[in-house]
């Protein structure tokens, strides 16, 4: 790993609407050209706290109960400033707005406590090139006074367009998930994802995306109806669960599948499989995954 082709150093974090006009205006290849890679971008903000109304907000619009800790998700929403000031600068040379979140791990080491002051991190480096595009791994570690207690990778992929049989391969992928054994019924949970989540978790965590906040926005970019957020989806998938599968030491990974439109009754199925806790969320008539992941110790 060589040095760093750019290294954001912030006291506090700053404003994320800043790179606004960057992510919307800037003219952006749809994948990363040939000849061309993605050096290393990497970012750190010196003091990060939570604030009280914004957190008690996040509580409430994915699920969480008031622990006294940061939910196991709220890092990477507090760390979003951070996110767009990398994925936004010129030398990440793939446009911000084509890029899809397709996973998600978490390894979280000690709790957070609310009240805690910390350090944030994150870098992204490199692309893999593979059948549906380009993959990009940005990852983020929050630091408190005894080193990393919290660290995340982010799958997000710039699509590449496909037709026929690799189209179809890829589609059947998107539906595969892990199921429970023959003849178990797993626990449900309903999960009630309203036509005003995606602008309320969008201001929470400045992701506004106009796929996100309403229907007119998500038709230009081919969708027929307004799209939940996938890291909403996760938080509100995690926090079903309650807090035992999501104690620390915790390792937690998610595919996202596919897309929850807005408003929907969706269902979490979870259980118990070979020292894990499996999870799915599915639409309300438990065929079709949203989102599929486990968590386990350590």
């Amino acid at each position: 790993m060589g040095r760093a082709a750019v290294d954001y150093r912030f006291q506090r974090l700053p404003s994320a609407f800043r790179y606004y006009p960057r992510a919307v205006f800037a003219r952006r290849a749809a994948l990363v050209p040939e000849g061309c890679t993605v050096p290393r971008l990497q970012g750190s903000a010196e003091i990060v706290r939570a604030l009280h109304g914004h957190l008690a907000r996040y509580r409430k619009v994915c699920g969480f109960d008031d622990d006294g800790n940061l939910p196991i998700t709220y890092p990477h929403v507090l760390s979003g400033p951070l996110h767009m000031a990398l994925l936004t600068h010129p030398r990440f040379v793939v446009r911000l707005m084509g890029l899809i979140h397709v996973a998600n791990e978490i390894h979280q080491i000690r709790p957070l406590p609310a009240d805690g002051t910390y350090r944030a991190r994150v870098w992204v480096e490199g692309y893999r090139d593979g059948d549906r595009g380009h993959e990009f791994e940005l990852f983020t570690e929050f630091e408190d006074r005894n080193g990393t207690a919290w660290h995340e990778k982010a799958t997000l992929l710039a699509r590449r367009v496909t037709s026929g049989g690799q189209a179809a391969r890829s589609a059947r992928q998107t539906l595969r998930y892990e199921k429970p054994a023959d003849g178990v019924s797993p626990p449900t949970v309903a999960i009630n994802a309203t036509r005003s989540i995606g602008r309320r978790y969008g201001w929470l965590s400045r992701d506004l995306n106009p796929i996100h906040l309403g229907d007119r926005g998500a038709r230009l970019f081919g969708f027929n109806a307004a799209v939940a957020h996938g890291m909403w989806s996760m938080a509100r998938s995690l926090a079903a669960l309650g807090s035992g599968p999501l104690t620390p030491p915790v390792r937690i990974h998610v595919d996202f599948k596919l897309p929850l439109f807005l408003p929907s009754a969706a269902r979490l199925e979870h259980w118990p499989k070979d020292g894990r806790h499996v999870f799915v969320l599915k639409d309300g008539e438990g065929q079709r995954p949203h989102l599929a992941g486990s968590t386990r110790a350590g």
